[in-house]
């Protein structure tokens, strides 16, 4: 399940080290007298849920390694442990007074609601958004079944607290585990935001569509480079030589990338303004694509180059031929016949 490799981030030792080291302050804090301990008490507490929302940001932002907590971390204008708090005073709060069948509905409705409002804050920020019903619709339409996982695990998260209570731990083992488990939630939850990011409208800071545009890009740069060194015989007329860089670059294409290259190329190719050296591109394009199998674009391709290059052969005898044929089999009938008059005119 991918929502588990989000559960075990806190299972990395930088987590692990805060967690020993939070661990430690409020076993101090216990021991200390009340006017010192509970002030440290408090403070470690909202460290570590202030922790958990960052820890959420970076699992939706598709970043793995849990950070280290900073002096930015513990910025006393991050509130949105304060805002889940009140959020989940108000909600629990009102289904006691409410009372009796009534109020254990809304305790359960404010308990289905407590992951979609934790993913709403760690997000927007905004505790208004996060008691937005149309908010919270949205984003628990957009997580899908991560939601019912995400219900499931706060579920479980709940009764391994009771059960941790009920066994016969020493104290700083319950603490530990505790801290481990709320730190699991909040990852699950910022996981899940990132594993629905599309439905959600959420663009994280590293994913594969992110990958994928950046490779793209610098792709593109060196296509270009390419054509711009392939240019400089073109500038001489030797249009020979203009197509020899074009075709090792094409040898290493297929796909996706061969169909977004071979246009790019032929477009570049078209503004040198030298219709043999476009030709001798031409051909090369084609000869690829046909070699891969595209050849519904090679014969976009041969269409558009025909009339970029009146007269010129603008690909060779065989890939022709094995055009002509597509263009039969797709319907082109006219096409192909234009296509073999041309050939025997040869």
């Amino acid at each position: 399940m991918t929502l588990l490799r989000h559960a075990r981030r806190p299972a990395r030792p930088t987590a692990l080290l805060l967690i020993a080291t939070l661990t430690a302050l409020l076993s101090l804090a216990d021991a200390a007298f009340l006017f010192l301990g509970l002030p440290l008490k408090i403070i470690v507490l909202s460290w570590l849920f202030k922790y958990a929302y960052v820890l959420l940001d970076l699992s939706s932002e598709g970043i793995d390694e849990p950070p280290v907590l900073s002096a930015e971390m513990v910025n006393p204008v991050e509130q949105r442990p304060l805002m889940q708090l009140a959020i989940c005073a108000a909600g629990f709060g009102l289904a006691w007074w409410i009372g009796g069948a009534a109020g254990y509905v809304v305790a359960g409705v404010v308990l289905l609601l407590l992951p979609a409002t934790a993913a709403v804050l760690g997000v927007t920020g905004s505790a208004l958004e996060a008691l937005n019903p149309m908010t919270l619709a949205r984003v628990i339409r957009g997580l899908g079944p991560y939601y019912l996982l995400l219900v499931g695990a706060t579920l479980a998260f709940g009764g391994a607290l009771y059960g941790l209570a009920s066994l016969p731990l020493w104290d700083f083992v319950r603490v530990a585990a505790a801290q481990w488990l709320l730190l699991s939630l909040f990852s699950m939850i910022g996981g899940a935001i990132y594993e629905r990011r599309a439905a959600l409208g959420h663009e994280p800071q590293v994913s594969p569509e992110r990958s994928a545009a950046r490779e793209e890009r610098e792709r593109a740069i060196r296509r270009d480079r390419m054509l711009d060194d392939a240019f400089v015989p073109a500038r001489v007329h030797e249009g020979a030589r203009v197509a020899a860089p074009i075709r090792e670059w094409l040898a290493a294409e297929k796909g996706a990338a061969l169909a977004t290259d071979a246009p790019a190329i032929l477009a570049r190719a078209a503004a040198w303004n030298d219709p043999h050296a476009y030709a001798a591109v031409s051909q090369a394009v084609i000869a690829r694509l046909v070699a891969d199998r595209q050849l519904t674009l090679a014969l976009a391709l041969l269409d558009g180059a025909r009339t970029a290059a009146p007269g010129l052969a603008v690909a060779g005898e065989a890939d022709l031929q094995a055009l002509i044929a597509h263009a039969r089999v797709s319907g082109r009938r006219r096409f192909a016949e234009q296509l073999e008059a041309e050939a025997a005119g040869r």
